[in-house]
C-alpha cells in the first residue's frame, strides 16, 4: 500500500491481537462516523439498522453535515478529472476526520472511492491540483488523519461473536447466497501484500454462520451484479443478462435468501426484476438483502417497509 492508503485503513488484524476476547472494547472510546451512500437513499435499514447495533454495543455514533457523494459513478464515467475525484473525498476525509475516530463505510463503491481519491494524491500533479482545489473550501490535504476508515463487511466480521451474543431470531438454516461484489473482491488498496489481495473471501460466509444461515455455493458467487457504473446504461440488455445470471444461479441453486455488502449492488440486484420478465421471459423471486437489513431484522431493530417487503415471506422461519 502507498503512504496515503495505508494512513486511513483500519487494520483489524492487529485490533485482534490486542482485544481478540472482545474487538468492540477497542471502539468503547472511540467517535465513529457512518458514512452516507447515496443508494442507502432506496434502503434507509442499512444505516437505521447499523445505527442501532452500534448504539446497542453503547458506542458513540453519528453522520457527518458536511460529507457528500464520493463521485465514483462520475470518475468512472469520465465526468470529472482525478484531481476532482480525489479533491471531493479529501473533503469527505478531512470533515469527518474533525469529528470522528472511525469511519465505518458499508458502500463497496464509496469505500473503494475515499481510499483511491487518496492514491491519486502520490501522484505530485494530482496532489498539487487537488490542493488547489480544496483551498477554495478552506481545507487541505491531510497527511497524518487520526482517522480510520473501515469496510463494514470487515468490522462485522471482526465483531461477529458479539453480535451472534446479541440475537433475538436465527436465520434457522435457511439456505443463504452472498454476493460480495466487484469492488470488494477486487480491491488491493487496503491490502497490507498480494496474499492478503488472493485470499480466499469467506467473510459473508462467516457472519451468515453466526447469524445461523446455512451457506449455498452457486456458480456466479463471484461475478459483478451487473450495475458496471455505465454500463447498465449503454449495454442495458448485456447488463440485465449478468443480473439475471446471477440470480438466477443462486435460485437455482437452492438459495432462499441473497446476501450482499453494498447497496449498489442490491439496487441492481433488485430494481430490474420487471425488465428481466420483459426480457428473458421470467424474473427470478428469490429476495436480496444487505447484510446490515438482516441483522437489524436478527437483532429485532425497526427496519423501514421495504426491507421487510423484501424478506417477508421467510419472516416465520427467522426464531430462534
Amino acid at each position: 500500500m502507498d503512504g496515503f492508503i495505508k494512513s486511513v485503513v483500519l487494520d483489524t488484524d492487529e485490533i485482534l491481537q490486542t482485544y481478540n476476547d472482545n474487538p468492540l472494547d477497542f471502539f468503547k472510546d472511540k467517535k465513529i462516523c457512518l458514512f452516507k451512500a447515496c443508494l442507502e437513499y432506496y434502503y434507509p435499514g442499512i444505516r437505521i439498522c447499523l445505527k442501532s447495533m452500534l448504539e446497542d454495543f453503547d458506542l458513540q455514533v453519528s453522520t457527518s453535515l458536511e460529507q457528500s457523494c464520493c463521485s465514483g459513478t462520475f470518475l468512472q464515467r469520465n465526468l470529472i478529472t482525478r484531481a476532482q475525484f480525489a479533491a471531493i473525498n479529501e473533503r469527505n476525509i478531512v470533515s469527518i476526520n474533525e469529528i470522528a475516530d472511525i469511519l465505518i463505510v458499508s458502500c463497496n463503491g464509496c469505500y473503494h472511492s475515499l481510499l483511491r481519491g487518496r492514491k491519486f494524491l502520490n501522484s505530485k500533479d494530482i496532489r498539487e491540483k487537488t490542493t488547489k482545489i480544496l483551498k477554495e473550501f478552506k481545507k487541505d490535504i491531510l497527511f497524518s488523519p487520526k482517522l480510520k476508515i473501515v469496510h463494514i463487511l470487515d468490522f462485522l466480521h471482526l465483531i461477529r461473536e458479539q453480535i451472534g451474543e446479541r440475537l433475538k431470531y436465527s436465520l434457522n438454516e435457511l439456505k443463504c447466497a452472498v454476493h460480495y461484489g466487484c469492488h470488494y473482491l477486487n480491491l488491493l488498496l487496503d491490502k497490507k501484500d498480494i496474499h492478503s489481495f488472493i485470499a480466499p473471501k469467506n467473510k459473508l460466509e462467516d457472519i451468515l454462520t453466526i447469524l445461523g444461515g446455512s451457506i449455498i455455493e452457486y456458480q456466479e458467487r463471484d461475478s459483478c451484479c451487473g450495475w458496471g457504473a455505465s454500463q447498465n446504461v449503454i449495454h442495458r440488455e448485456e447488463a440485465l443478462q449478468i443480473t439475471f445470471n446471477k440470480l438466477k444461479s443462486a435460485e437455482s441453486a437452492g438459495a432462499e435468501l441473497l446476501v450482499t455488502n453494498c447497496p449498489t449492488c442490491l439496487y441492481s440486484l433488485n430494481k430490474f426484476r420487471d425488465d428481466m420478465k420483459d426480457l428473458f421471459g421470467e424474473s427470478p423471486q428469490i429476495p436480496a438483502v444487505h447484510i446490515n437489513e438482516l441483522i437489524g431484522v436478527l437483532m429485532e431493530y425497526e427496519c423501514d417497509k421495504y426491507c421487510i417487503e423484501r424478506i417477508s415471506p421467510l419472516i416465520e422461519e427467522l426464531k430462534i
